[in-house]
């Protein structure tokens, strides 16, 4: 089953402000993560999946980036 990184953030019931304390990053860097502004590196979003509780390969990014 694959879920956004928002989705997989929410279904943890974290708020931005939270993970990005956890990641050491804002908010708004999550913000922009979640909505495909930007892309975390890997070594952060193999740190994410650690938050969330979540595979690799179950965390797709939006598509937003691939159009960049």
């Amino acid at each position: 089953m694959q879920i956004s990184i928002k989705g997989a953030r929410a279904e943890k019931g974290m708020t931005q402000k939270e993970v990005g304390i956890i990641m050491g990053v804002t908010p708004e860097t999550i913000s922009n993560w979640e909505r495909g502004i930007t892309a975390p590196s890997a070594p952060q979003l193999i740190k994410l999946c650690g938050v969330y509780g979540v595979n690799l390969s179950d965390i797709y990014l939006d598509k937003k980036l691939a159009k960049s």
